[in-house]
C-alpha cells in the first residue's frame, strides 16, 4: 500500500509541475489516466486525452448549436466531468470565437445552420449508437444489391460491416470507404470521384454529380446531419446536399441513418422532405416524438437497440413504396 501512495505522490508531483505546460493538464485526471497500481507503475495516454477532449467540445458546440445557451452545471452532468473541465473546454471555444462565457454558463456565437465539424469529431460523436445503427442497417443490404454509400461517419460503420459480403456492389463518394473495402474479394467497388472536402473526406462537385447521374441503384444510404419532421432534411454544406438529392432520385430504395443527436435540427443547405426517404434507422435514444411524427409521414422506422444485434422496426399503414 505504502508503494502505491508513492506512486499517486509522485503523480500529483507530476500534474503540478506539467500544469503551466499544459492547459488540459485536468483532463488526465480521472479515468483517462491508468494507473498500475499492482505492479507499481504509471501508463498515461496522451494522445487518447486529446481526442476525449476534441470529442467534449464537440459535444459542447452541438449542445450550443441546439440551445444557444448552456450551464456548466448541465454540461458537467450531460457530460460526466468535473467543473473544472468544463471551464477549460469553455475558455478553449471562446477564444476559437464560437462561444461567449457567461456566469455559470456559455452563450453561442455560432451560426448553428453551418457549423461543420472535423471528420475526426465526427468519427467519435456518439460512436456507440452509430455502431448500433449500423449493425440494425446491415439487414438491409443482400448479396447482389448494387447499393451507394455516402461518405458519412455512420455510413462508414456500415461499410466496415460489408467486407465478407458476396456479389455486392457499391458505389460510393467516399475515400475512407473505398479503401475500407477495397480488401474484400466479394465486393466490387466504384468511386464517384469529384472535389475532395477535406475536413469530412467526402468528394462532391460536377465530377462526382455526373457519375451519379448515370447510374440505377437498388439502395441508397445516407447519413444525415439535421432532420426536422416538418421542416426535411438538411446539411451544413450545399455541394453535399446537392449529392444527397441526386443520390435519391438514382434509387429505387432511400435508406437514411441518423443517431439521436441529429433530430429536431436544420442546417444551411436543404436536402428535402422526409418523405424522399423509405426507411431512417436510428437508436433507441431519439425522442419518441420525433419517431412517431415520421412514421404519420409514411416512413419506416428502424431502431436499433443498444447492447445487441436486435432492432425494432416501426411501419405505418400509409407508408410510401
Amino acid at each position: 500500500m505504502n508503494f502505491v501512495n508513492s506512486n499517486l505522490r509522485e503523480c500529483i508531483n507530476f500534474l503540478h509541475v506539467c500544469q503551466p505546460f499544459c492547459s488540459d493538464v485536468g483532463d488526465f485526471v480521472g479515468p483517462e489516466l491508468l494507473f498500475r497500481a499492482l505492479s507499481g507503475t504509471m501508463i498515461f495516454f496522451p494522445a487518447s486525452i486529446a481526442m476525449l477532449a476534441e470529442e467534449r467540445r464537440f459535444q459542447i458546440r452541438e449542445i450550443l448549436g441546439a440551445q444557444r445557451t448552456v450551464t456548466a452545471a448541465e454540461l458537467c452532468d450531460r457530460l460526466k466531468v468535473a467543473a473544472a473541465t468544463i471551464r477549460r473546454d469553455l475558455a478553449a471555444l471562446e477564444q476559437e470565437g464560437l462561444l461567449v462565457r457567461s456566469h455559470g454558463g456559455a452563450v453561442s456565437r455560432m451560426s448553428s445552420t453551418n457549423f461543420q465539424p472535423s471528420y475526426d469529431a465526427l468519427l467519435r460523436s456518439h460512436s456507440e449508437e452509430k455502431r448500433q445503427i449500423a449493425c440494425a442497417a446491415e439487414q438491409l443490404v443482400l448479396d447482389g444489391d448494387t447499393v451507394f454509400l455516402e461518405g458519412s461517419t455512420t455510413v462508414f460503420e456500415l461499410a466496415r460491416r460489408l467486407i465478407h459480403r458476396h456479389r455486392l456492389t457499391v458505389v460510393t463518394n467516399s475515400p475512407t470507404i473505398v479503401c475500407e473495402l477495397q480488401r474484400s474479394p466479394g465486393v466490387t467497388v466504384l468511386c464517384t470521384g469529384g472535389d475532395l472536402q477535406k475536413d469530412t473526406f467526402y468528394l462532391s462537385g460536377e465530377w462526382a454529380q455526373r457519375a451519379l447521374s448515370e447510374i440505377r441503384l437498388d439502395k441508397a444510404i445516407l447519413g444525415v446531419s439535421a432532420i426536422d419532421p416538418q421542416y426535411g432534411v438538411s446539411t451544413a454544406n450545399h455541394a453535399e446536399a446537392q449529392i444527397k438529392r441526386m443520390v435519391t432520385k438514382a434509387a429505387k430504395t432511400r435508406i437514411a441513418l441518423a443517431d439521436h443527436g441529429k433530430f429536431g435540427m436544420q442546417c444551411f443547405a436543404y436536402v428535402g422532405p422526409v418523405t424522399d426517404f423509405n426507411i431512417l434507422v436510428t437508436d433507441s435514444s431519439t425522442d419518441p416524438r420525433f419517431i412517431r411524427e415520421l412514421q404519420d409521414s409514411g416512413l419506416q422506422v428502424i431502431i436499433a437497440e443498444a447492447g445487441s444485434a436486435k432492432a425494432t422496426t416501426h411501419a405505418h399503414s400509409t407508408k410510401k413504396h
